[in-house]
């Protein structure tokens, strides 16, 4: 009797057009026949956050599908050649699904020239499951500092310029990386913080004086990237606490934070 039973419950499975999948040792769940036959190459997060120009940069991207990727290249940036160095699966981040973040992840490696202009670089990665295509901030060399611990404390803060950009991490649970910078009264602030990727981090921006009062904070924008807004009524010293929204970090929680008066 239960082992007609089991028959007409797979039997039911199959013809709804759903087969298992095992995203992790020992966890099986149902997805569609039709979805796994449709799996598209796709990313969802990299290392760095931003890239620099006329620097060799060592990027590392995860999505799915990229273990079999063939190359990388640059719709417009034709003459850089990247090298993918390294193919693989992704480890399931922690609290989070590879499902939902992506299985696999690779490591190029490529100089962009030193004149290249800052903005938006789009790059396109071919696998046999498609084309994969991303886009990741250029900076000049002047105009960033990458984010070094410790930095936890207003003692230890990176020193910041209106104007500047810092490529940092949230290295581990609870991590929080300060900054600081001077202000002006009446200057209108944007700052700005742009993850590697959203699905797996979500930061969050605190603004203080330094006092330690508190000033403004930001989570999600038009995005889970926190857009933050400010003007000061004197002039003054401003803190900025760099932080994971859910106290979360560790590999994948890369971001770039950015610092600029709007006029």
């Amino acid at each position: 009797m239960k082992r007609a039973l089991l028959v007409l419950i797979l039997m039911v499975f199959i013809l709804g057009g759903f087969v298992p999948e095992c995203s992790q040792m020992g966890c099986c769940s149902m997805v569609r026949a039709e979805d796994a036959k449709n799996q598209t190459a796709r990313i969802t997060a990299t290392e760095p956050a931003a890239i620099i120009s006329g620097i060799k940069t060592t990027l590392k991207v995860r999505g799915f599908m990229l273990k079999e990727a063939r190359d990388m290249r640059f719709p417009m940036a034709v003459e850089v050649k990247a090298e993918i160095t390294e193919k693989k699966d992704s480890g399931p981040p922690k609290g989070m699904e590879n499902k939902i973040v992506g299985d696999s992840q690779l490591i190029a490696e490529f100089t962009l020239p030193a004149q290249h202009p800052v903005g938006i670089l789009e790059y396109v990665i071919a696998t046999p499951a498609g084309d994969a295509t991303g886009k990741i901030m250029v900076l000049a060399a002047e105009t960033f500092i990458d984010e070094t611990e410790p930095n936890n404390a207003f003692r230890e803060a990176h020193k910041m310029q209106l104007g500047q950009s810092s490529r940092g991490s949230i290295q581990g649970d609870k991590d929080v990386d300060v900054y600081a910078f001077l202000a002006k009264a009446g200057q209108q602030l944007k700052v700005t913080v742009t993850s590697g990727g959203s699905l797996l981090m979500d930061a969050a921006v605190h603004c203080y004086d330094p006092r330690g009062q508190f000033l403004a904070a930001a989570d999600d924008g038009e995005s889970r990237d926190p857009v933050l807004m400010l003007k000061l009524q004197t002039d003054s010293e401003v803190f900025l606490c760099v932080s994971s929204a859910h106290d979360v970090g560790g590999e994948w929680h890369s971001y770039l934070l950015t610092v600029e008066e709007v006029k």
